[in-house]
């Protein structure tokens, strides 16, 4: 009873509080009438005539949502969403939010049927190893996307380096350059180019443009390149010059890293062998010995 009433004490006070710090809102009536009074009969028939699920459900979906993001700090809000916009923006960021609480509820719902039956050690460690793993399946879906969207805007910059300095050699501007090489250029790269370039078309600064691009895509070897373009753009250093060096350097990095990949490449078949090649070799080679030295038929 004590523990009741601290209970709805401390929902009174939350009420309370939350009352009087939050600022004032019109009543939910009216504006739920008058957002109404401005749709027109076609597009109220529309919204009622689309299914359930979406004007019921992904409303009330993007309001939890939108409560765990108040809730959760500020800089963890930011990275997500900046992790979001670098691996392509493949889901809103309130979407990422109902994954992440689907992944807690299904990891809890996990660890409460581990804990409600017959609890031993080995159950124990592996239901709560299951849970941890189910929770943290949306964050390693993410970092996925973004690696491999990075790893394919790295293997199609040498090329389209390439294609922007012949175009500036052929005389277009850097703006038409970078328009033509956008178009021919499939994938990711060529779709962060055609951004670029739209944005300037709309009256954003190239600067400007430039340094979103570096923030949309947050590689080391593209930064260095489109920083190269503004520091020549403000010094008034002809940008072909600038643009064959950074080719040149471009292509340098990506034989460096073809180089580390392939240095790498042994040890990665050393631990396959281990693991796999060697055990089933053995098994063959000793286990006719084993059989016939226990007494078994080969």
């Amino acid at each position: 009873m004590i523990v009741f009433a601290a209970v709805t004490a401390a929902l009174a006070v939350f009420v309370a509080v939350y009352t009087l710090v939050s600022p004032a809102r019109p009543p939910a009536v009216s504006a739920r009438l008058s957002r109404y009074e401005r749709l027109e009969v076609s597009d109220r028939d529309a919204a009622l005539a689309a299914p359930f699920v979406s004007r019921v459900g992904i409303p009330v979906v993007r309001k939890f949502t939108g409560l765990a993001g108040k809730l959760l700090p500020t800089s963890i809000v930011s990275g997500i969403e900046h992790r979001l916009v670098v691996a392509g923006e493949p889901v809103s960021l309130h979407a990422f939010f109902a994954l992440q609480i689907g992944a807690l509820g299904a990891a809890a719902v996990l660890l409460f049927i581990t804990l409600t039956g017959d609890v031993t050690k080995v159950t124990l460690a592996a239901g709560a190893g299951g849970a941890v793993i189910v929770a943290l399946v949306p964050i390693y879906w993410l970092r996925i996307r973004v690696s491999s969207r990075k790893k394919a805007l790295l293997k199609a910059l040498p090329d389209a380096v390439d294609l922007i300095v012949t175009s500036v050699e052929a005389g277009l501007a850097i703006d038409g350059a970078l328009a033509e090489v956008g178009r021919e250029t499939a994938g990711p790269l060529g779709e962060e180019l055609r951004l670029t370039v739209r944005e300037t078309t709309l009256g954003r600064s190239r600067r400007d443009a430039f340094l979103r691009l570096i923030d949309r895509t947050d590689l080391p070897e593209l930064k260095t390149f489109v920083q190269s373009l503004i520091q020549a753009e403000l010094t008034g250093v002809p940008i072909g010059q600038v643009l064959r060096t950074q080719a040149a350097q471009v292509r340098l990095k990506k034989r460096q890293h073809a180089e580390a990949e392939a240095q790498r490449a042994p040890v990665k078949m050393v631990v396959i062998l281990v693991t796999l090649v060697l055990p089933a070799m053995l098994m063959l080679i000793m286990g006719p010995a084993v059989m016939r030295l226990q007494g078994g038929q080969f």
